[in-house]
């Protein structure tokens, strides 16, 4: 199984990955976002980029116009392309134990898409935790070995997860 990505209203194509290409992309951006996250929008940005396709496998794409973006969004999505940025020039990969071959042709096709994207702001469904506020205390401890936050399931980049 594989997982898509996609951006409606961006004007740029789908991004489909395979399981493993997924964990690598998910894996390049939490360790930029972790690195630069400040805000309560940002630092969930970052949690949930280190929780991403932790349960889901398969099933882990989404349509990025569906994330919780507010009236802030010009601001949020500057921070997602600095975060596109900062993977790109290959921030923390040498915590990495595997070479992310595929991930820099994923970035570029990401960039593309959040480029195109103009994001609706919209009302948090029920599921979703409030990315107004920060995420809870406990999701952003870092990993002492590879300094991402936590979330919910622990470190993403550890092998025993």
């Amino acid at each position: 199984m594989g997982n898509t990505f996609t951006a409606a209203g961006s004007g740029a194509g789908d991004l489909s990955m395979t399981n493993g290409g997924t964990d690598a992309f998910y894996d390049v951006l939490t360790l930029a976002a972790c690195a630069i996250a400040g805000t309560p929008w940002e630092l969930n940005l970052a949690v949930d980029l280190a929780d991403g396709q932790r349960h889901s496998r398969g099933f882990a794409g989404h349509d990025l116009s569906e994330w919780p973006w507010t009236g802030g969004w010009r601001r949020e999505k500057a921070f997602l392309l600095r975060v596109i940025d900062l993977a790109e020039a290959r921030h923390g990969w040498d915590r990495l134990d595997y070479e992310p071959a595929r991930a820099p042709s994923h970035l570029r096709d990401l960039r593309a898409m959040v480029e195109g994207l103009t994001p609706l702001p919209m009302e948090r469904p029920p599921h979703r935790r409030d990315w107004t506020s920060p995420p809870p205390p406990e999701h952003l401890e870092r990993c002492p070995e590879h300094d991402v936050f936590e979330g919910q399931f622990g470190c993403r980049l550890c092998s025993d997860w």
